[in-house]
């Protein structure tokens, strides 16, 4: 009797319905954890590429430039209590956030530095880079010109090969990129620009040009080809006229009114 009784089940449940009420949530928040984690892994990325950008823009937050414009000096105090004097035209740059951890800058034109004791400091040109402990230095840099001129300390300059050179003593960059000593240089002369005064010794007569018209903010159109070759000096007490024709007169040239310029020509 036994082997032919079947006891039935009062329900009947398949296998899809026991999964869905026992599994189906289980399944459920694995799926909402994988999304979460999805979700983390994206912002994350999105952080860390923000938080890259916003390291890499800091240091020029803090980067100071500092330009002085044709006809202008400027005076420019740096972190530590240097100072820096423009001449016209002239462009200095650097970092205050890494100041005290490295003490440099980058310069173009001409500049005169008073630099405090401490740290190594430099100056970066084109055309080389000037190394001091604490000390009085003149720097020019303009196009393929280059020339220190050591005030005051002792000075390392680098460029095609490197020089070490002291109180009074200068170097210039030669036509083939090396540096080379200055034999007696004149102080007074090579910073006489700080005073408004500007001297000249066998200068081709286009850079005494050149310079006339950063100092003066004025145009001045010249022959560019020809070979003239001037020694003397002058104010900016002077007018422009007055310059132009202590500069022109030497050559046989006079100076022509031109709109806001002038211009050079022949007698």
């Amino acid at each position: 009797m036994n082997d032919k009784m079947k006891i039935e089940p009062k329900w009947k449940r398949s296998s899809e319905e026991i999964w869905r009420d026992h599994f189906e949530e289980i399944t459920s928040v694995d799926k909402v954890s994988r999304l979460d984690f999805a979700l983390i892994k994206k912002y994350a990325f999105y952080y860390a590429a923000a938080a890259i950008v916003v390291i890499a823009l800091l240091p020029l937050l803090f980067s100071k430039n500092v330009v002085s414009l044709r006809g202008e000096h400027i005076s420019c105090t740096l972190p530590d209590g240097s100072v820096v004097n423009l001449n016209a035209e002239s462009e200095l740059t650097y970092n205050s956030l890494i100041w005290f951890i490295s003490r440099g800058v980058k310069m173009n034109g001409e500049a005169y530095f008073e630099v405090e004791k401490g740290a190594k400091f430099t100056v970066r040109t084109i055309d080389g880079d000037v190394r001091v402990l604490g000390t009085k230095f003149n720097v020019f840099s303009r196009g393929d010109e280059f020339e220190v001129t050591c005030i005051k300390g002792r000075v390392e300059v680098k460029s095609e090969n490197k020089v070490i050179i002291e109180k009074n003593e200068g170097v210039r960059m030669a036509n083939n990129g090396e540096l080379k000593l200055i034999s007696e240089p004149d102080m007074g002369n090579t910073i006489s620009w700080k005073d408004d005064v500007f001297y000249f010794t066998s200068v081709p007569l286009n850079k005494v040009i050149e310079e006339v018209m950063r100092q003066y903010d004025v145009d001045i159109e010249y022959a560019e080809n020809n070979n003239y070759i001037y020694t003397g000096n002058f104010s900016k007490e002077s007018t422009i006229e007055e310059v132009l024709e202590i500069v022109s007169l030497p050559f046989g040239l006079r100076t022509e009114k031109r709109g806001n310029g002038y211009k050079l020509v022949s007698q």
